[in-house]
């Protein structure tokens, strides 16, 4: 029995240039952590205690602050809900609120003032 051993050696083309990947696309526009549509004023309540009671800056929606208007519960819970999930690394535990509250791609910011836009 006769066994031949090739080899195979091949040379890299050198006169191509190398190619670069192009960078996949991000979400430019961030997350934010909302309220789930139909969450109760019981539940929004909890929440805003909730989030203001882990330690992070509520002072914004407190009467006179740049983002107390507009004076709503929603509006308070979910600046200070998502105020809580930014500050926590964007963690999506941190958007759970007893199953009360979402992950969203579009900015809920509605506020008439520049200085008070939801962080992403």
């Amino acid at each position: 029995m006769i066994c031949f051993l090739i080899s195979l050696k091949t040379t890299p083309d050198l006169s191509k240039s190398p190619v670069t990947p192009k960078p996949t696309k991000t979400n430019s526009s961030g997350t934010w952590c909302v309220p789930k549509a139909g969450v109760s004023d019981a539940e929004l309540q909890a929440n805003l205690d909730y989030a203001c009671g882990q330690g992070i800056d509520c002072v914004a929606i407190q009467q006179g602050g740049a983002c107390f208007e507009p004076n709503t519960l929603l509006n308070h819970a979910a600046y200070a809900m998502n105020l809580l999930y930014q500050t926590a690394g964007r963690n999506p535990l941190t958007c759970d609120f007893s199953q009360t509250a979402m992950l969203s791609t579009n900015n809920p910011s509605k506020y008439p003032f520049d200085s008070c836009v939801l962080a992403s």
